[in-house]
């Protein structure tokens, strides 16, 4: 996966406000569109990433952001 170096612009003024006072204000900031991924499909895509980590029995956490104490599966699958 390549990591980019642009922030995102968030939907939430507030929050956006918030992360430029936390020290992101010299990041480029732009919407999802800048990448080829439309906004109103950011969701979809996160959690079908999330699907396919479990599927591949691939932690889906990071533990330097959640504070867990390793990776972790998330998720289950209930087959029919």
């Amino acid at each position: 996966m390549r990591w980019w170096r642009t922030q995102c612009r968030p939907a939430s003024g507030a929050l956006q406000t918030a992360l430029q006072r936390a020290g992101a204000a010299h990041a480029r900031v732009e919407t999802t569109d800048a990448l080829g991924i439309a906004p109103h499909q950011v969701e979809a895509l996160a959690f079908a990433w999330l699907a396919m980590r479990h599927v591949a029995r691939l932690p889906g956490n990071l533990p330097t952001v959640t504070g867990a104490a390793g990776g972790r599966v998330l998720g289950a699958l209930y087959p029919r």
